[in-house]
């Protein structure tokens, strides 16, 4: 789709209007993803782009006991809720093994929580769910 397509269809038509926005709320625009986001700073805006503020890395430790509340997506945690997992600790204990069995937690929900409580570990599941349960099973 063409940029200004996309742009008009929210009824952005001036420059002004993109700089107006630009960039929290261009990036809340709905279709307007990061490659999109990217072309516009670089037609519209060159030599400048923008880059989301870093978060800090958690200290694990202080949060035991702590309920994931506000610290995970709302479909992440409602997953680890029907497993019994509510709190910071339950999480850091069921990770990445418990994690990876449990049924709707997939990929992109373990990135999402290594992003958040595990700033640098990577768990690379080299198997399917059925192959990591028998190998369990085995042990």
């Amino acid at each position: 789709m063409n940029l200004w397509k996309l742009l008009a269809r929210h009824d952005i038509t001036t420059l002004e209007q993109v700089e107006q926005l630009y960039p929290a709320k261009l990036l809340k625009i709905h279709y307007l993803g990061p490659v999109r986001f990217r072309q516009i700073e670089e037609y519209l805006f060159p030599g400048r782009r923008y880059e989301p503020p870093a978060r800090e890395p958690l200290d694990i430790g202080e949060l035991d006991g702590t309920p994931l509340e506000g610290r995970v997506t709302r479909r992440i945690l409602l997953t680890l809720r029907r497993h019994g997992i509510k709190t910071v600790e339950q999480l850091v204990a069921a990770y990445p093994l418990r994690l990876v069995e449990i049924t709707g937690f997939g990929i992109k929900a373990l990135r999402d929580v290594e992003a958040i409580f595990f700033d640098g570990q990577r768990f690379e599941p080299m198997k399917t769910r059925k192959a990591i349960q028998r190998t369990q099973k085995q042990r």
